[in-house]
């Protein structure tokens, strides 16, 4: 149908929201705010938590109703919530309502001509973006043989001649449980154009992705910069940036997340700060990290850099270390006190231009008033001692020269004018024994940790954080100083740690800063470490056989 009066459409939107900790934060706002001013009532539907100062900032906003109920049912069962709010009669006095939710982004282009475009076109329902669909069931749970292209459930808008139909009652009062994510699209997204369809009503898309449909399956999450600059689609999906590279590895490229952040960047669309607080707050750093490619190759920068204190740990080795950071401005020995006086009574000549600093729980106390510089680590590098020494100083010596050190430390120090930048951690390596480390990031998680963060008022949590290797990191000051501040308060009430829980701490904290963790590699490591990923790689492959026209998901599946 075409809308009667486009100067008058009663224009409803329900909103669907759910957060992990019960947070509404600035990008709800900030979408709230781009599109609201098209519905004469919205009503916000929240699954699960929600804190008092995000209730009350959704109580608050004009023409909105609150609606919370408990965490099931996915987006679906908090539609169904929020129609059967309104009532039939009411839903019968609506021209269009929109089912919209948290899991997009924006505005980052031109809702006013969305709204223009698709007012004018005959439709019974409509959508922002499709998924083309698969020649297959992922989940076999589909109606159909096949996932059929259909409108992506993160903004439907239906009309009258639609809601006021049986079959659109029908399917609400009919919708069955959704337990899981799978059911969640299956048995509502995948389903839902393809089942009004089939009654002969009319639905489109606002972005036409037809002529991409032997590209991709997933335009808005594969192709998202094409589908803003070029096809007007104000919105993105916030989980391109944290959904791991295997959410495209598979199509046509993957490199989609890191372009997408740095044109909203480049072409200030959307407030960088807002969507950098926002991934540190809700997304998983390891996911954050990996999809996005946060990997620094050091390059010649400017001679002037920030101010840098260097913080060496007094333990063994801490020579060599404090070698490694003659470049920086100020350079700090901390440790036990009793330590500190063993070191000043038997190594003067190696103390020039270094200050001594006693702490009582760790090293990073000594940083609590390093807020104005660049904090350069070199801490316990926590390799095993029976490991043969030139392995162990192999790898340390790579730590450092990932990260500039000792005479590039401008270059390294250049990745912090990005403001999102927290800290920058060296490659891990792939020789020896080491290779047999990753994909393990997640093992060090203990509970003496947890403790840890909550005596130190870390809330961020990841599953594999982006920890120092061989106990050397550059930190943004501010960081520094606060995790330093902190440690130095509870140093009584923390427990024993090792050198990886410590690390971990220190990632954690650049997290909840609000900041992210950038892997730095020299050219020359840079080189070697290709060279070496690869001949890894086609080893593993080689050892388990081919598999004609595989993919990397597939293989790995058939590892499993």
């Amino acid at each position: 149908m075409r809308l009667a009066n486009l100067d008058a459409v009663r224009r409803v939107g329900i909103f669907f929201f759910y957060d992990g900790d019960g947070v509404a934060d600035e990008t709800v706002t900030t979408l709230l705010d781009g599109v609201q001013p098209h519905f004469e009532r919205t009503i916000v539907v929240v699954n699960g938590a929600l804190d008092e100062a995000s209730r009350a900032a959704f109580e608050a906003r004009p023409g909105t109703e609150l609606l919370q109920r408990e965490n099931q049912g996915f987006d679906s069962w908090a539609y169904k919530t929020a129609i059967e709010h309104i009532g039939w009669d009411g839903i019968a006095e609506i021209d269009e309502l929109v089912l919209y939710n948290f899991t997009i982004l924006g505005p980052v282009a031109s809702v006013d001509a969305m709204f223009a475009d698709m007012d004018a076109r005959d439709l019974d329902f409509w959508g922002l973006t499709v998924h083309h669909g698969a020649p297959f069931d992922p989940w076999g749970l589909l109606e159909t043989p096949t996932l059929p292209e259909h409108l992506q459930s993160h903004w439907i808008a239906v009309r009258a001649s639609m809601l006021q139909s049986a079959p659109f009652r029908r399917y609400w009062d009919e919708l069955p449980p959704i337990p899981d994510y799978a059911h969640a699209v299956a048995k509502h997204e995948a389903r839902f154009t393809h089942h009004f369809a089939s009654f002969g009503f009319r639905w489109e898309p606002f972005v036409d992705t037809a002529d991409l449909r032997q590209t991709t399956f997933y335009p808005l999450n594969s192709m998202p910069v094409e589908l803003i600059r070029d096809r007007g689609c104000p919105i993105f999906k916030r989980k391109t940036l944290f959904a791991g590279i295997d959410s495209v590895i598979d199509e046509h490229a993957t490199g989609n997340a890191r372009e997408l952040y740095r044109f909203l960047a480049a072409s200030g669309r959307y407030d960088m700060g807002v969507l950098d607080r926002h991934l540190a707050r809700s997304a998983d750093q390891r996911d954050v990290f990996e999809t996005m490619h946060e990997w620094r190759i050091l390059a010649p920068a400017a001679a002037s850099r920030p101010s840098t204190v260097a913080l060496v740990e007094a333990s063994e080795g801490w020579e060599q270390r404090v070698d490694a950071v003659r470049g920086a401005d100020r350079i700090v020995l901390a440790g036990a006190p009793g330590t500190l006086a063993a070191i000043d009574a038997g190594a003067a000549a190696d103390l020039d231009g270094v200050e001594l600093v006693g702490v009582r729980a760790h090293p990073l106390e000594a940083l609590a008033d390093a807020e104005e510089s660049l904090a350069v680590l070199a801490l316990a590098d926590g390799i095993p001692a029976e490991l043969p020494g030139l392995d162990r100083d192999d790898r340390r010596a790579d730590a450092l020269e990932s990260l500039g050190l000792p005479d590039r430390l401008a270059d390294a120090a250049a990745a912090f004018d990005d403001a999102a930048v927290g800290a920058l951690v060296s490659a891990p390596a792939l020789q020896r024994g080491w290779f047999g480390e990753l994909g393990h990031e997640a093992d060090g998680a203990t509970a003496r940790l947890e403790l840890a963060a909550s005596r130190l008022a870390i809330r961020a949590r990841s599953n594999a954080p982006v920890v120092p290797q061989a106990g050397a990191a550059i930190v943004r000051g501010a960081v520094a100083a606060s995790l330093g501040a902190r440690i130095r308060d509870a140093a009584a009430e923390l427990p024993q740690l090792s050198v990886d829980e410590w690390g971990r701490l220190l990632a954690l904290a650049v997290q909840d800063a609000g900041l992210r963790p950038q892997l730095s590699i020299s050219a020359r490591l840079a080189e070697q470490r290709l060279s070496i990923m690869q001949h890894q790689l086609r080893g593993l492959t080689g050892a388990v056989g081919r598999g004609v026209g595989e993919s990397y998901t597939q293989l790995l599946g058939r590892i499993r």
